[in-house]
């Protein structure tokens, strides 16, 4: 989202559920709606769900392009998921686990610097 212009703080709004503490528009929420459903439970996508998202403005070309880009981001995931791949360093963290930035003074998370510790084997 960051990269088509939109805000930090609406990208972890988004990403935390909390919608109410951005700017997201109705027709953006619309749209929002309709790519969780194809990405979590795609078995109940629908003409209706189309429909939705023709009443508030999207066109069937930016429908498709939403489609199918949601559909080859679960298909990559996937994939790294069936491989093992890590998620990518850079990407989107949750703010509770972000390390501060150099040269704030905020302390870091304890969320973001603790670390489970193995027990070790007593045999």
């Amino acid at each position: 989202m960051q990269l088509q212009g939109q805000n930090s703080q609406d990208v972890d709004a988004v990403a935390t559920l909390n919608l109410k503490q951005s700017k997201i528009s109705p027709k953006e929420q619309a749209l929002l709606d309709y790519v969780k459903v194809l990405t979590l439970e795609p078995y109940k996508v629908h003409d209706g769900n189309v429909e939705k998202l023709r009443l508030v403005g999207w066109k069937d070309e930016q429908i498709f392009e939403a489609s199918f880009i949601t559909s080859l981001f679960a298909f990559t995931n996937r994939m790294a998921d069936s491989y093992g791949l890590d998620y990518p360093t850079g990407g989107w963290m949750p703010p509770n686990l972000r390390l501060p930035e150099p040269g704030s003074n905020t302390p870091p998370s304890t969320t973001a610097t603790s670390t489970p510790q193995s027990e070790p084997n007593e045999h």
